[in-house]
Formats: C-alpha cells, structure tokens, sequence
C-alpha cells in the first residue's frame, strides 16, 4: 500500500466526510445544491443529500430559506479552514483543560 493511499485510509476513518466529498467541497461555489455535490464528486443524489445534511449539522453550510439551495459560512470555504477553526475554538482548549467536558 503507498503513502497516499495509507494517508487517504486514515482521512477516511477519521473525518466525517470520505476524501471525495472533502476535495469536492472546496471546488463547489459559495451557493449551491445537493446535485451540484453529487456532480462534483461524483457521487449519487441520495449520497450527496445525505453530505449535505451532515455538513448543516457540522454548522459548515446553512440552508436558504424556501430554496434547495445551500451556503457555506464564511469561515468554512474550504474543509480545511472549517476544521481549523474547529481546532482553534474547541479542541485546542479542550487539550488545555480551559473547556470542561459535561458529564
């Protein structure tokens, strides 16, 4: 197995979208459809729906209002600057002990 394919198995197990769904992300532009993911990456409809709910969720994109549109948050352009932030608000304190974990 090479390097890049290790590198892709562990992206896989431990992010919450596969490494198609991440590179396909950043090539959507600011509004756009669940087809428009499927297109990108792909990938089917009903797969994309569900990336696509999984990413509102991860508060990555936000639906418009009466439209199947959706739109990325100005911080999450990209996964990787979504998941710094992520890093940066929350994990990095956690590490710290400056967050408490609820029992």
């Amino acid at each position: 197995m090479s390097q890049v394919r290790e590198l892709l198995e562990i992206v896989e197990r431990s992010m919450p979208f596969p490494p198609r769904v991440i590179a396909g992300y950043s090539r959507l532009s600011q509004v756009f459809t669940s087809g428009d993911l499927a297109r990108v990456c792909g990938i089917p409809p009903s797969t994309a729906k569900f990336y696509v709910r999984k990413m509102v969720a991860l508060r990555m994109v936000t639906k418009i209002p009466n439209r199947k549109k959706y739109q990325k948050y100005a911080n999450a352009k990209e996964f990787s600057s979504w998941l710094k932030d992520l890093i940066r608000l929350v994990i990095v304190p956690l590490e710290r002990g400056e967050i408490e974990v609820p029992e």
